[in-house]
């Protein structure tokens, strides 16, 4: 049986946390006082915030890679919630899924990162979550266009009672 919206989300927002904790770790570790010495901030005054905005984007990306790959798609989130990656899973499937299809509107973002841009970026962004919203929910299979372009699926590990 495949997952729905809500686990999915659920299992996404759990992974999401970790990997965003552990990024933030790293730019506290590394990255703030590395950048600080490498760059004039002083000379421009946006080029911080595109800095810490481009070190977060890129770390949580391959982060997010990387742990999907070690994990051969059974994240935490997923494992805890019983949800099961199924289908095709290798490196080049999983850089599709969550590189391609999950992160390449926000990189579009990153490029127009323009206020009236980022704007339209992110209602785009959001439009393109509606859209795998209804598809999980309403779909007879319940997969969503990244899923159907990997030949992947979420799917319910957990027993479901008819009751």
């Amino acid at each position: 049986m495949t997952a729905g919206p809500f686990k999915r989300f659920a299992s996404f927002t759990i992974d999401f946390i970790l990997i965003i904790s552990f990024v933030f770790t790293m730019w506290r570790i590394f990255g703030a006082g590395t950048f600080e010495r490498l760059l004039d901030y002083d000379q421009d005054e946006g080029l911080y915030y595109y800095t810490v905005f481009a070190f977060h984007y890129i770390g949580f990306t391959v982060v997010n890679y990387i742990y999907q790959g070690i994990t051969g798609g059974q994240t935490l989130g997923r494992r805890f919630l019983y949800l099961r990656l199924s289908g095709r899973i290798n490196w080049w499937s999983l850089f599709m899924r969550e590189v391609i299809w999950k992160s390449y509107l926000w990189i579009f973002a990153i490029t127009f990162i323009d206020i009236d841009w980022f704007g339209f970026a992110l209602i785009l962004y959001m439009a393109v979550w509606m859209v795998d919203f209804v598809l999980i929910a309403f779909s007879r299979d319940r997969r969503t266009i990244r899923d159907k372009v990997t030949h992947t699926k979420v799917i319910l590990d957990e027993v479901v009672y008819p009751f």
